[in-house]
């Protein structure tokens, strides 16, 4: 997928026979995804699929699930999220969160073992034990990134940033083409990273109306603007 993926355990299970084949199935579970919906493999499913030479019904029913998901993010963001810009289609605004959220299902699985799954920053956290400290996660701070500019206790839940401070302009308005230039970045606490993921992605997207959006979805979170002031969403 071209990002890097991180897992952090706590509990019965963390260097054991358990551990490593839980491990080894969300590998397999993102490795399998990046077959299919890589945009950087000529032969991947969706490549071949954004040059016509395939339709959708040919592939897998995930291709389905995906698209599906990009066009309610694309409609409930007023066309500032688009799996399809310029005539390209490019599913990996879905399918980040998506494929994390679905590789962490064998690691939540371990009982007894608190589990922390990031791919490129952002995250699913699980605790096992209700009396066990939560997860603490750290917001990076798009201005300087040796700093964060919160932390989030997480016990069951996603944490999601999209901003430019690591891959620099990926993320447009699809209604413009162009780069927000208010925001610099937007967080999100969910249930599911697939929705952290989309509506922090989204809400990047329409720049200046980020945090009247994000509240109009009653989401959680922080958007950090681009002259450097903070506004909290949520709890």
């Amino acid at each position: 997928m071209g990002l890097p993926i991180s897992l952090a355990l706590r509990g019965r299970h963390t260097d054991d026979a358990a551990a490593r084949g839980a491990w080894a199935e969300a590998l397999a579970a993102l490795r399998d995804v990046d077959r299919v919906f890589s945009t950087y493999r000529p032969e991947s499913f969706v490549s071949r699929l954004g040059r016509g030479e395939v339709a959708v019904d040919d592939g897998p029913p995930e291709v389905a699930e995906v698209l599906a998901l990009g066009e309610v993010a694309r409609l409930q963001s007023y066309g500032a999220f688009d799996v399809r810009r310029g005539g390209v289609l490019d599913p990996t605004g879905v399918v980040k969160g998506w494929a994390v959220e679905r590789a962490a299902r064998p690691l939540r699985a371990l009982p007894d073992t608190d589990v922390c799954l990031s791919a490129g920053g952002d995250l699913v956290a699980h605790v096992a034990d209700p009396d066990a400290p939560p997860w603490r996660i750290g917001i990076e701070d798009p201005h300087d990134p040796t700093r964060v500019v919160a932390v989030v206790p997480v016990r069951a839940g996603a944490v999601a940033t999209s901003g430019l401070a690591h891959r620099g302009g990926h993320v447009v308005d699809a209604r413009t083409g162009a780069v927000p230039d208010a925001v610099a970045s937007v967080t999100v606490v969910h249930d599911d990273l697939t929705w952290a993921d989309l509506d922090a992605t989204a809400a990047f997207a329409l720049g200046r109306d980020a945090a009247r959006w994000l509240r109009s979805r009653r989401r959680t979170g922080l958007v950090v603007w681009a002259d450097g002031t903070r506004e909290v969403l949520g709890g």
